[in-house]
């Protein structure tokens, strides 16, 4: 009778065991699918972020840097906000002088970065102008190749007229290539004013 009791709660222990282990192993397995699914998050939040990341690189400045210089009351460099107009980069720089020909400029050309505006005087020859750069194949970071350009693109310069444009490619065919700033000194009609004014505006080779 009593091995009888001995072996029936031995088989109740036995059921109790099993069952016991069973929800071990339940609850085992509900800790790994948790685990996964936060693993997942995490790389999914992390894959957000990285992406947010690349959207800010690619954003553009909001400022561009403009160099105004000429028949301006202050002239220098400025920042301004993208998508400025000439009237805006004269505003800035305090307005013109009494001496300037604004007619020379178009007041509404877009702004781009680096670019150099240059306002001339009232009788001054050449064209007042905004030039971007690398604008044409003649000009690098926006100056003129003085050693290859014409007549034509000579009087896009500040102060350079046809008479001086001449003056220019006539003294590159007798006496060569143009090294220096100084150099255009001994052309006919050039002098410190107007040297000054081509600062910027040149390049030799």
């Amino acid at each position: 009778m009593i091995k009888n009791i001995q072996g029936e709660m031995w088989k109740v222990m036995l059921g109790i065991a099993v069952i016991i282990v069973g929800i071990l192993l339940y609850l085992h397995n509900q800790d790994t699918d948790e685990a996964t699914t936060i693993d997942w998050s995490s790389s999914a939040e992390s894959l957000d972020e990285g992406e947010a990341l690349d959207e800010i690189e690619t954003i553009e400045e909001p400022f561009i840097m403009i160099d105004i210089k000429g028949a301006i009351q202050q002239p220098n460099v400025y920042q301004l906000p993208r998508g400025s107009r000439v009237y805006e980069a004269i505003k800035e720089a305090g307005g013109f002088t009494e001496d300037a020909d604004e007619r020379q400029l178009n007041l509404a050309q877009l702004l781009v970065d680096e670019m150099v505006v240059y306002v001339p005087t009232v009788g001054e020859e050449g064209v007042g102008e905004a030039v971007a750069v690398g604008q044409t194949d003649t000009k690098e970071e926006g100056k003129i190749k003085i050693n290859t350009v014409d007549e034509t693109e000579l009087q896009q310069l500040p102060g350079i007229g046809p008479t001086k444009a001449e003056a220019i490619i006539a003294y590159r065919e007798e006496n060569g290539p143009f090294k220096e700033m100084n150099d255009l000194l001994n052309v006919s009609g050039i002098g410190i004013k107007s040297l000054e004014k081509l600062e910027g505006f040149v390049v030799f080779h």
